[in-house]
């Protein structure tokens, strides 16, 4: 009886202790990984569950050009943007997965600039900005065996390995809670002058990558399963730099009229806003004043956009 009370309580021991190292270590990737533009999965991870109507998935396109706050507390409609940089369609797919393992939201909505990028992952940087904070769930199982090499996906299940060599350039901040960000916005007041954006002719089309759309088939379907509208837009931007890049926002812009026929034949709703340039400027926006970058609205412009697509009912679910 004896032998058999020493062993129950070692085992208690080693598993008490196996559950302190397992908080110690969680608590060592957390402070060691880079944080800077890592928020979003980290608040994702503590907003309340089955709160939101909406979840928006995308790039910095997404998370640049529409306020999560804004249409909570104006519009009345709760929402995530779980939008992070660089995400790609296949990690979008992804995205919207994880979504609706803690979310039962009325729709998912996508910008989809990167439709016309034909890689499954950015590079090792933006991807850890995807998974770095993401819930171990069955949509970060999936989509580490999916989209990262085999002789890398440990460093994605425990990122220490990624970043142990940051440990002589960690500071006060990379201790601090990074929960800043309730609904995953994000805010610039920077200012940068925009020029016109050129337009491709909107009879011009031009197919999406086929894996692209290999993958935006599967989150039609992921949608249509769990009976989720989704919605895709395109919010404009501009060449990188005046003068350059023209070729290649054409070619864009050809990829996005092709995503209004592929839309269609889905039954989903599509709003290229590129076709309402000269709509968003009647409303307000302003090359002058609401621009980060050639490329990314700020705060100004966020506004603006936000209130344009909302009063349009664009990102309102159906009933």
């Amino acid at each position: 009886m004896k032998n058999k009370s020493r062993v129950i309580i070692n085992v208690i021991k080693s598993v008490f202790v196996l559950a302190v190292f397992a908080v110690l270590f969680a608590r060592v990737c957390y402070v060691v990984r880079q944080k800077e533009l890592c928020s979003v999965q980290d608040n994702f991870r503590h907003y309340p569950k089955n709160t939101a109507e909406v979840i928006f998935i995308g790039q910095s396109h997404c998370f640049c050009s529409v306020d999560p706050n804004l249409i909570a507390d104006k519009y009345g409609m709760e929402c995530f943007m779980l939008a992070t940089s660089g995400q790609t369609v296949p990690e979008s797919y992804y995205a919207a997965m994880e979504a609706l393992t803690y979310q039962k939201p009325k729709a998912i909505i996508m910008e989809v600039a990167y439709c016309a990028n034909d890689y499954r992952t950015l590079n090792d940087g933006m991807t850890h900005m995807f998974f770095d904070g993401m819930p171990m769930c069955r949509a970060k199982r999936l989509a580490i065996e999916d989209l990262i090499e085999e002789e890398n996906r440990i460093y994605y299940y425990m990122n220490f390995g990624a970043y142990h060599q940051r440990w002589k350039e960690l500071s006060e901040s990379d201790y601090a809670c990074n929960l800043n960000a309730p609904r995953g916005e994000f805010y610039s007041d920077e200012t940068a002058v925009n020029w016109e954006i050129p337009l491709e002719s909107p009879d011009a089309a031009e197919p999406m990558p086929e894996e692209m759309e290999r993958y935006m088939d599967l989150l039609v379907d992921l949608c249509r399963e769990n009976n989720v509208e989704l919605i895709l837009f395109c919010a404009p931007f501009n060449t990188l730099s005046q003068g350059d890049g023209m070729m290649d926002l054409f070619r864009r812009q050809r990829i996005f009229h092709y995503i209004s026929d592929y839309a269609e034949e889905k039954g989903v709703r599509y709003y290229n806003l590129f076709d309402e340039l000269n709509e968003l400027y009647a409303y307000g926006l302003n090359n002058e004043t609401d621009w980060m970058d050639s490329q990314h609205l700020n705060r100004s412009g966020m506004t603006k956009f936000t209130n344009y697509v909302m009063e349009k009912g664009y990102f309102i679910p159906e009933e």
